[in-house]
């Protein structure tokens, strides 16, 4: 869609990677689309809320308003006490954090117009003059029905209100699944959603956070999985070995009970679930071949990073927002919001934060107080000359301002530090009312050369008017990321999700965990290669231990399957064929019980057939399969921003890691027979 691409290509500093976002598109939208028939869950929820489109006027609603009255339980702050509270707070105007008639956006949307195409479009190039290119209050109204028209046109409308907001282009995916339009629209505007998440500063956070979190809680149980897949696999062996150490004679329960007893002294000592895994990760490294301590090593790797960084760094996206009130309000700005308290937020900041002056600056363009704007810009373009937003957007105060020739080289500069379609259309824009008619051309077509698309956006959007229209550009996402990861703190999150998994010292502390998973690798390893551990026979299964018979310390099969496949003379020949038949009945048995754990053991697969790499791929596949699917709407609680595109999302990576862990199931299955 024009106006999504415009969005994108104008938003700078966004520079979000997008590999990676085809497969997720591919699989998940057919999965979602196939499964619930693109059921926007929280559109939903707004809908079963909404008030009466007849008993509420198209003319009567504003986007603030309109989604007060719209959503059940979400009541934004009452301007009259915030304002009160912006005045006990802090002396400040009153007028220059005031909504109503007289704010640019909310004129446009409250003037009368024939049709909502027409009232999107006035309200659509008012809230780019301003820099508000996602209007997510009003989309969220549209998409609710707080305004006259059918579902797939109030869909339509709200999209091109917030182009990056993935829930409006999930309510736009289900209008035209719903309503007989090419199932490949609908696909393609799922996948849109998809891909607008970088783009929408709030989404991406919340995304983000709820990703980051399921995937520490995957590597934990993928870590887990294949440290408790390999210790079950060396226990018989160790068992075996340790029973040695105190007597020859003593029996297997005994053997087995000294082993458990060893196994469990960690629990003893108060550890938990971790420090049962560390003595279980021994008992693997020990018995394990070098791929198998390899594997062991990443599965510790995975165990101890998602229950430390990875999971602090989750909580640090999802407490980002809600510990530095700056940025939240900075995006609020963004997206249309003019609320008292964030602006007292951001006057409290503005002497040290130049964040939050550039959000005064546009919130007095807004107000209509050019001379404040301009103010808050010129003393802002010494420390920040780098960014070409700050640049763009003190260019278009200084050109409304009828500065010229100061506004043609800001819009000049801007480029050079950046070459955006959107400021080079501003640079137009100014060479038209200087009258320069060359230039103007020249710098429109540099613009269109970049991306068509937009210019033809914005010329449309420009309409009939002589002067035209001048765009400004939001805060780039980068820099709000960047200070929300800053802001947060992930320590106790961190905690909380490991609380159950490590309540001792090993809980305490990554360099204590990371320090002693990593001493039980190397110690296990080398222990391993030193003592002289008993193994299977590679044809009967029998135990072959060089303490119990010396003739088998380097032989891979044991003493009777020597004679019976290779000193055929000393068998008798009837005696030779019923034992191969019963080895090729145990085989099959075997072949049977190899198939059935390894479909019901994630993990197992590749341990049984001496691939333990593909063992922790699929552990780890299965893990991540199952965590996005539990928690597909995540786990915290959706700001309307995400709607069905939640499910998308985390069913998409879902039906990606099942597919991983089928290959490696299929491929370790397959290499058994093979072999």
């Amino acid at each position: 869609m024009p106006v999504e691409r415009a969005s994108r290509r104008a938003f700078l500093g966004a520079g979000w990677p997008r590999r990676g976002a085809a497969f997720l598109v591919t699989g998940g939208c057919l999965l979602v689309l196939a499964a619930s028939g693109l059921a926007v869950t929280t559109a939903e929820s707004l809908e079963s809320g909404a008030p009466d489109t007849e008993a509420v006027p198209s003319d009567l609603v504003a986007p603030a308003a309109a989604i007060e009255a719209a959503v059940p339980g979400i009541a934004l702050e009452d301007p009259a006490t915030a304002t009160e509270l912006a005045r006990r707070t802090r002396p400040a105007p009153q007028h220059a954090f005031a909504v109503g008639p007289n704010d640019p956006i909310e004129r446009a949307w409250f003037s009368p117009a024939a049709t909502l195409d027409e009232r999107v479009t006035r309200t659509r190039r008012a809230s780019l003059e301003l820099g508000v290119w996602n209007l997510d209050a009003a989309a969220r109204a549209v998409i609710s029905g707080a305004v006259a028209g059918v579902p797939i046109e109030r869909a339509r409308a709200a999209l091109r209100l917030a182009p990056d907001l993935p829930l409006a282009h999930m309510a736009l995916a289900r209008a035209q699944w719903l309503h007989g339009e090419s199932p490949i629209s609908a696909l393609r505007t799922a996948g849109a959603a998809i891909l607008s998440i970088p783009r929408h500063p709030e989404a991406a956070i919340w995304f983000a956070g709820n990703a980051l979190y399921l995937l520490a809680m995957a590597l934990m149980a993928a870590g887990l999985l294949v440290i408790g897949v390999a210790a079950i696999l060396a226990a018989p062996h160790a068992a075996h070995d340790l029973g040695d150490l105190l007597s020859h004679r003593m029996p297997r329960f005994a053997r087995a009970a000294f082993l458990s007893s060893l196994i469990l002294i960690p629990l003893a000592f108060g550890e938990g679930v971790l420090g049962l895994a560390a003595a279980c990760l021994a008992l693997g490294c020990v018995y394990g071949s070098l791929g198998g301590r390899l594997a062991l090593a990443l599965a510790a790797a995975g165990l101890v990073g998602g229950a430390y960084p990875v999971a602090q760094f989750a909580g640090q996206v999802l407490t980002g927002l809600s510990n530095d009130r700056v940025a939240s309000a900075v995006i609020s700005t963004g997206q249309g919001f003019a609320h008292p308290v964030d602006g007292v937020r951001l006057e409290a900041a503005a002497e040290t934060d130049a964040l939050a002056r550039m959000a005064l600056a546009q919130r007095a363009q807004r107000n209509g107080e050019l001379g404040s704007a301009d103010a808050h810009y010129q003393s802002l373009l010494p420390i920040r000359r780098h960014d070409p937003t700050l640049v763009n957007n003190a260019a278009n105060v200084r050109l409304a301002l009828g500065h010229m020739e100061s506004a043609l080289d800001l819009y000049r500069e801007s480029t050079e530090i950046f070459e955006s379609p959107v400021a080079l259309y501003n640079l137009s824009q100014a060479h038209g009312r200087a009258f320069q008619v060359e230039d103007l051309s020249r710098t429109l077509a540099r613009a269109q050369s970049l991306d068509g698309v937009v210019v033809a956006e914005l010329t449309q959007l420009q309409g009939t008017e002589a002067e035209g229209f001048v765009v400004a550009l939001p805060v780039g996402s980068r820099e709000l990321w960047n200070r929300v990861v800053g802001a947060g703190d992930g320590r106790r999150i961190a905690a909380e999700l490991r609380s159950w998994l490590a309540p001792g010292r090993l809980g305490d502390e990554l360099f204590v965990a990371a320090g002693t998973f990593a001493a039980v690798v190397l110690l296990g390893a080398l222990l391993g290669g030193w003592i002289e551990a008993s193994k299977s026979c590679i044809r009967c299964g029998e135990r072959m231990c060089p303490r119990c018979d010396d003739e088998v310390e380097a032989a891979e099969i044991c003493s009777g399957c020597i004679v019976l496949f290779q000193q055929n003379e000393k068998t008798d020949r009837a005696m030779r064929i019923e034992r191969i038949n019963d080895l090729r009945r145990r085989e099959q048995r075997v072949d049977k019980m190899v198939f059935t754990v390894a479909l019901l053991v994630p993990g197992a697969a590749g341990f049984l057939v001496d691939r333990p790499l593909r063992g922790f791929v699929g552990a780890l596949a299965f893990a991540t399969a199952l965590v996005f699917v539990v928690h597909r709407d995540g786990v915290v609680h959706d700001p309307l921003v995400a709607g069905a595109a939640a499910q998308l999302f985390f069913l998409g990576i879902a039906g990606l890691a099942a597919l991983t862990y089928a290959t490696a199931v299929a491929l370790s299955i397959g290499a058994r027979r093979n072999a």
